[in-house]
């Protein structure tokens, strides 16, 4: 039944009027006959009149509110369904329209609620994906105002959520320097990269305008990218490129400009001869000292980098450092006191490797008639074994720097070496679990320290 309501109420009318002419009909005879007779029949009419359509008018409202009745069920519903709540469902057991519209509206309450219910989950995976970057993020509209961001995009530039949402970016007087592209990016519908700068940090900056479904423009996408660390490692890769260059090419200028006198047969004496080939030679085994530094601090640094471990005599590894140092005519006195020490659990090759760079970074800096000593202090979970010289020094602003591959106190590298053995030791204590350091003051010489972990 199509026009359930409209035929109920229809009949409702159609039977309060037949009731009501009935009775008033009925009522008008009665009283002009028996009850009030002195009346005229106009008189009798009224007075019938007044009598019944109160009646009436009570019993249509009674029938009336029971047709109404699931009308308000169903508007409950909607108004519940407005509110959020979608657990008050309409009765669907009426016949005709209201029944057909309490199965609609329960339909389209499930439909929302599914809908409501993948629109949460679509916004919390939204926050979940945003806050995972590494990058900071911000969403504007077209009209700059920030809809969406992230918490490395608060943390990058330490505002607060409250400073953000909803906030022009021309308001944020940190983006309002770094976002001046905005507006032409939005308007222009372009991306743009560029650099910034916040603090001493280095930012990559992404802006990319986005598109509405009629390929106007509604805002743009901004990633805050930080790369500080990419640009100390180009930095880094550059000064060792530069380095390396620079290492190489100065024994093979030496080589060269040996050898080109010799084959255009300038340098014919038997004794420049020697002379020339002795030089060659040494430049050579420089040459070879400074390529097996490098593939040897290569191969310390790379990830899989392992040093094998074991039960290991330190007083002997002492001593015979020592004993080999000690008979180098060097005019450099050459101090140690050898004393008996607990065994370590370490690499006994690693260590005197490290030992010896230590020694030799003093030979070479210490003058002669300055004084080198090498001094062991048994801790309680270790050995600090240390190498302290009586040389030049090194310049409080260089300290930080001694073990920076290529560093050189002598800045106009006439000593000889590579500059990488400390950059060596510092590796291998690295992946053994140990710590070397540097004390120095400039002009009253430097003690290189580094630990040995005692056999458990």
């Amino acid at each position: 039944m199509k026009n359930y309501i409209v035929k109920r109420i229809t009949i409702l009318i159609s039977t309060a009027i037949f009731m009501s002419a009935f009775l008033v009909a009925y009522l008008e005879s009665l009283l002009s006959n028996n009850i009030l007779p002195e009346l005229s029949d106009f008189q009798c009419l009224i007075v019938s009149m007044i009598i019944v359509i109160p009646f009436v008018a009570v019993l249509s409202h009674m029938v009336l509110r029971r047709i109404v009745k699931p009308i308000r069920n169903v508007i409950a519903a909607g108004i519940s369904m407005i509110e959020g709540d979608f657990s008050v469902q309409a009765d669907e057991t009426l016949e005709g329209e209201v029944g057909l519209l309490g199965k609609t509206l329960n339909k389209l309450s499930v439909e929302f609620y599914r809908n409501v219910s993948q629109l949460y989950i679509e916004k919390n995976r939204l926050h979940q994906v945003l806050n995972s970057l590494e990058e900071g993020m911000i969403a504007v509209d077209e009209n700059k105002t920030i809809t969406h961001y992230n918490q490395v995009f608060l943390d990058m530039y330490g505002l607060k959520e409250e400073d953000v949402l909803g906030t022009s970016v021309d308001q944020v007087d940190a983006l309002d320097r770094e976002l001046k592209e905005l507006s032409q990016a939005i308007e222009g519908k372009y991306s743009v990269m560029k650099n910034g700068a916040r603090d001493e940090t280095v930012l990559r900056i992404i802006i990319a305008s986005i598109e509405d479904d009629h390929n106007m423009p509604a805002g743009a996408v901004v990633l805050f990218r930080d790369i500080t660390e990419l640009e100390k490692l180009e930095n880094m890769r550059r000064d060792y490129v530069a380095n390396v260059s620079h290492e190489l090419r100065s024994p093979l200028t030496s080589i060269r400009g040996l050898i080109e006198p010799l084959m255009d047969s300038i340098v014919t004496d038997e004794e420049d001869v020697k002379r020339y080939y002795k030089i060659i030679y040494k430049e050579s085994l420089r040459l070879s000292r400074l390529v097996d530094d490098i593939m040897e601090l290569s191969r310390l640094q790379t990830s899989d980098a392992e040093i094998r471990k074991s039960s290991v005599d330190l007083s002997s590894i002492m001593e015979m450092v020592y004993e080999r140092y000690r008979m180098m005519d060097e005019d450099i006195e050459l101090v140690y006191d050898p004393v008996e020490l607990p065994r370590v659990y370490s690499n006994y090759d690693r260590i005197e490797q490290v030992l010896v760079i230590l020694i030799d970074n003093a030979y070479k800096f210490t003058p002669k008639g300055g004084r080198i000593e090498i001094r062991t202090d048994v801790r309680e979970e270790d050995i600090l074994v240390t190498v302290e010289d009586t040389g030049k020094g090194i310049a409080k602003g260089d300290i930080d720097f001694v073990f920076d591959r290529f560093y050189k106190g002598d800045r106009s590298r006439t000593k000889k070496g590579t500059g990488l053995g400390l950059s060596i030791a510092r590796e291998i204590m690295d992946i053994m679990g140990e710590d070397i350091s540097v004390k120095s003051q400039e002009g009253k010489g430097s003690a290189f320290e580094f630990t040995v972990h005692k056999e458990m």
